[in-house]
């Protein structure tokens, strides 16, 4: 289920949503490792093993990726999204494994019209992606611009 398009007025502080559940496979894990991250614990089972985590694991970067995939898959911002101008406090608290099913909650924490262009706005998100387990294994916290109606 798709969730109806939001304008920069529809997002009051404390509104929330979450994403529907993604597992996380080994074939991705390694390929989007050895094009982007190549680390031995994100590209190879075996040496993983002796790696810090005991297994092969997500590069963070990979869960970030996957984390605003499944927010713009909710249809939230089709059409309204202007873009963001970063991200804050992102923190990668749990390895991710092969199997891991991921969901992202986001959380209004503060919102602000441009003072220079009444055509959009910004809305601080909270992010919080947990696994299977409801374990928090990354935050982050965008910084969204949106059209105003």
């Amino acid at each position: 289920m798709k969730i109806i398009p939001k304008y920069f007025e529809d997002f009051e502080l404390g509104f929330s949503f979450e994403t529907k559940p993604t597992l996380i496979s080994k074939e991705e894990i390694i390929d989007f490792a050895s094009k982007y991250d190549p680390q031995l614990f994100h590209l190879d089972e075996e040496k993983a093993k002796d790696g810090p985590f005991g297994q092969l694991t997500s590069s963070g970067f990979m869960t970030l990726g996957k984390s605003f995939t499944q927010i713009f898959m909710t249809g939230i911002f089709d059409g309204t999204s202007m873009g963001a101008w970063g991200i804050d406090e992102l923190r990668w608290t749990k390895p991710v494994y092969p199997g891991d099913n991921l969901k992202t909650k986001v959380e209004v924490i503060e919102t602000k019209k441009s003072s220079k262009n009444p055509k959009k706005g910004t809305v601080r998100l909270q992010h919080t992606v947990t696994n299977d387990g409801n374990e928090v294994v990354m935050t982050w916290i965008s910084n969204q611009m949106l059209k105003t109606r």
